[in-house]
């Protein structure tokens, strides 16, 4: 599964006490930084792309857990649904980055949270969506994949399901949930119809099997992987895992050439092997996957 159970107290229960990919990369970038900021518990100064980063990945996970709820017929008409939802969710991404940046301590000299513009935010999420096209196109091309006709039957191939609106969410304590169990995540409209056994795949099929697993923004508890002696943890971006592949993706919505950008293979690596050890040694593959402001490309 894509998550773990946090461990429960104890020096290895502290984030502190474990490593994480960002303070790898981190101590192989600057190890007096890494010193600092994971030992000592000082932080730098806020930087509007630390807040970006944090705020887009919500918003595009939320784009992406959204059902379609029209039949939809072609690829072109599935794009332009979706990319109907950007505008109000690089609205609420803007807003909810406004909250972080003033609740931070101290800022980089030079910056402010009113040079952030939101067609920066559409733009990102519009690139991001690229991503989820190609797996969605193939799917379909591939009628659905080994998994179609056992989502058609009621069940789902993995423990913990990809999140969509309208489903219930997976919480890794769901103990610790107040209420859990009066709660009612069904939403009427974000319903999924499935087709009947041996048909054709669908548009919104193949949306619905190619649709990553995604930290789920409803969950408040740690979605991480955590290493079974309890010494490592990291908190993967996407999975995708819909023809019988795993492959992990770390989304990155900042400059492709900067030095915090070359550290993204240190970071994957880690987190190949930490799926490596969390899955009994199964195989993967992991990408990054890089989305400038500037442009539509991305990088492998």
């Amino acid at each position: 599964m894509p998550v773990g159970i946090p461990p429960l107290g104890g020096p290895l229960g502290r984030s502190r006490s474990r490593i994480s990919a960002s303070g790898l990369t981190t101590f192989l970038r600057c190890k007096r930084q890494w010193f600092l900021g994971s030992k000592v518990g000082i932080s730098g100064p806020l930087r509007p792309s630390q807040v970006i980063g944090i705020v887009l990945e919500d918003a595009f996970c939320g784009v992406m857990m959204q059902r379609p709820t029209v039949q939809i017929e072609t690829l072109p008409e599935l794009k332009a649904w979706m990319h109907t939802l950007l505008p109000k969710a690089a609205q609420e991404a803007l807003d909810a980055g406004r909250i972080l940046w003033d609740e931070g301590i101290w800022y980089e000299p030079g910056t402010s949270w009113e040079d952030v513009e939101i067609d920066s935010f559409i733009a990102r999420l519009e690139n991001g969506l690229l991503l989820l096209f190609e797996e969605i196109e193939s799917c379909y091309n591939e009628n659905g994949g080994p998994y179609l006709e056992l989502y058609r039957a009621g069940e789902s191939p993995f423990d913990v399901p990809s999140p969509a609106w309208g489903d219930e969410p997976y919480f890794p304590v769901p103990d610790k949930v107040r209420n859990y169990e009066l709660r009612s995540w069904a939403i009427e409209e974000q319903a999924m119809q499935w087709q009947a056994p041996g048909s054709a795949v669908t548009w919104n099929e193949a949306f619905e099997i190619a649709r990553p697993w995604t930290k789920d923004p409803r969950v408040h508890q740690p979605q991480r992987l955590f290493h079974p002696e309890r010494w490592a943890a990291g908190e993967l971006d996407l999975v995708l895992r819909w023809d019988g592949r795993i492959r992990l993706i770390d989304i990155k919505s900042g400059n492709p050439s900067s030095k915090f950008a070359e550290s993204l293979q240190h970071q994957l690596r880690f987190y190949g092997w930490l799926w490596h050890e969390t899955h009994d040694g199964a195989m993967h593959r992991w990408f990054g996957r890089l989305v400038p402001q500037w442009t539509a490309s991305h990088r492998l």
